[in-house]
């Protein structure tokens, strides 16, 4: 088993609190821990490696997050309520992702609906987000500044807005900047923190931000995004029973070819090969926390449906790009 799941690099207060903070992650579990407040489940949905890095700025009310994947991922879960979150591409969708249901296919910002959980599939080429955590308290102090009473509860409620005209591109564009300095420059980056030079910067670009277009045509919920989460569900309950595509298809109620088309618009695979991935991670958190004299893969790989070892190897070393024997010796 692996000490070390992440490489990090801290610049921290005097008490103890990190202000910035980059971490490398071989591991989507882990990745998902390391988030500061969430209770979030993490699946790779493309094959090979799985690589991640987040950047994490945080000042008492304000936190920032940069998180980069090179695999799709879906994250799913909850998020701290203490606080609006805003997330946003930091890089255009090159294919559409979904955010509760939604397609995102153009420039948006999403997820700063408190009541709702996080249940993000990025697109096929993986995550570059930016994310601003800011507590509800400072949030209202800046919309009242702004004149901004628009921006209420029944506004959040909407959970995803296209910003209106070129109000987006300012708040990436600083971001993105400030992620590179966080790099280059943390001792700079602590300071302005700590004077609080970032929060008057950022939170005025991103209430700009919040400016929707008349017309948000190109936001959609997707028409089958009720029967795959039905489905998902299902299939998360029954990952160890022996499961065909028509036993699925009868618990939800819906065609073969509806669930097929819905599985394959929002995750990029049919809904037999997502189970095939959940079962695999459920093995891969098995093989990462057991000792290796004390376990044997097969009988793992069996209880979980697999009774093909070769089978089995090979589907898992091509999601996860090691072997099974690899993960459990880590």
């Amino acid at each position: 088993m692996s000490n070390n799941p992440a490489e990090s690099a801290d610049k921290t207060r005097s008490d103890g609190i990190a202000l910035v903070k980059h971490a490398s992650f071989k591991d989507i579990d882990r990745m998902g821990e390391t988030l500061k407040g969430w209770e979030v489940s993490c699946t790779q949905l493309t094959r090979g490696p799985f690589q991640g890095m987040l950047t994490f700025l945080e000042q008492r009310d304000l936190q920032i997050y940069q998180l980069r994947t090179q695999q799709a991922v879906q994250v799913m879960g909850a998020k701290p309520t203490s606080r609006w979150l805003f997330a946003f591409p930091l890089v255009s969708f090159p294919q559409a992702a979904y955010s509760c249901d939604t397609s995102l296919t153009t420039d948006c910002i999403f997820g700063f609906d408190a009541h709702r959980e996080v249940n993000h599939i990025s697109d096929p080429h993986g995550v570059n987000l930016g994310c601003i955590g800011v507590s509800k308290s400072l949030f209202e102090n800046y919309v009242a500044q702004a004149g901004r009473d628009d921006l209420d509860e029944a506004f959040m409620k909407r959970n995803v807005v296209v910003p209106e005209g070129t109000r987006f591109a300012p708040l990436v564009c600083y971001l993105r900047q400030l992620f590179w300095h966080s790099q280059q420059q943390p001792e700079l980056v602590n300071a302005y923190l700590d004077a609080k030079l970032i929060e008057q910067d950022l939170l005025p670009l991103l209430i700009n931000a919040l400016k929707p277009r008349e017309s948000e045509d190109s936001l959609r919920l997707y028409p089958r995004a009720d029967i795959v989460k039905v489905a998902r569900e299902f299939m998360a309950m029954n990952l160890q029973r022996p499961l065909t595509l028509a036993d699925i298809c009868q618990a939800v109620h819906a065609s073969k070819r509806s669930l097929h088309y819905g599985f394959q618009d929002m995750f990029g695979m049919g809904p037999m090969a997502f189970l095939k991935v959940l079962r695999l991670h459920e093995i891969r958190r098995i093989l990462l926390s057991a000792e290796p004299k004390s376990l044997q893969v097969k009988e793992v790989a069996s209880t979980w449906g697999f009774y093909s070892m070769g089978h089995f190897s090979r589907d898992y070393k091509q999601l996860f790009g090691e072997s099974p024997s690899q993960t459990l010796n880590r």
